[in-house]
This record gives C-alpha cells, sequence and structure tokens, in this order.
C-alpha cells in the first residue's frame, strides 16, 4: 500500500495510515512532542549499541533475498550483542534486579 500511495500520490489520513499499520501511534498536534520525548526516553534505556546492532538487524534483513537469508542475518547480528560489555552489564542487572547502567560498549 505504501509504494501504491508513493506512486499513485494518493493521500490518506493519520486514521488510515494506523489501520494500516504504516505508523505506530496517532497523537493530537499538541501531544506530539511530549510523546516524541516519551518513546526517546524509552528506546534511551537500552543499550545504545544494542539498539545500533538490532537497527542494522532490522535494516539488512529487509532487503534479504528471502526468509532463510533473514534469519541467518537475524542470527549473525544477535550473536553479536552477546560479545559486548553492555550485554553483560544488563545480565548482572537482571539478576541483581536493578537498572543497568550501559556504556555502550
Amino acid at each position: 500500500k505504501a509504494k501504491e500511495m508513493v506512486l499513485t500520490g494518493q493521500m490518506i489520513t493519520a486514521q488510515e495510515a494506523l489501520d494500516m499499520g504504516l505508523i505506530n501511534k496517532v497523537v493530537p498536534d499538541d501531544k506530539l512532542m511530549e510523546e516524541a520525548i516519551k518513546m526517546a526516553r524509552s528506546i534511551a534505556k537500552h543499550s545504545a549499541i544494542a539498539l545500533a546492532i538490532a537497527k542494522k538487524t532490522l535494516n539488512t534483513a529487509a532487503n534479504a533475498a528471502d526468509i532463510y537469508t533473514a534469519g541467518a542475518i537475524e542470527n549473525a547480528m544477535f550473536s553479536l550483542t552477546f560479545a559486548t560489555e553492555d550485554q553483560d552489564e544488563g545480565m548482572k542487572a537482571f539478576l541483581e534486579k536493578r537498572k543497568p547502567q550501559f556504556q555502550g560498549k
């Protein structure tokens, strides 16, 4: 549907985009910045290196030739997260029932 919209110039409402799954949320104009900051804070709680790996995985796997290649990419990238200091910190924090202090390493 997104490709059709781009190629035809078809306009839709925010609600229609939400219903189609093209966007995740619709918020009033006066709440946009508040909601964006809320989402940014939620994302920022996680390891920056793990987020970078996740983003690269999503972008790379989305362009994979088939589901098997996408799965292999995901597995390879997921294993990279286990070689990070942030992963160690995340596990320690979980076991110690505290918030992790990620360093991006």
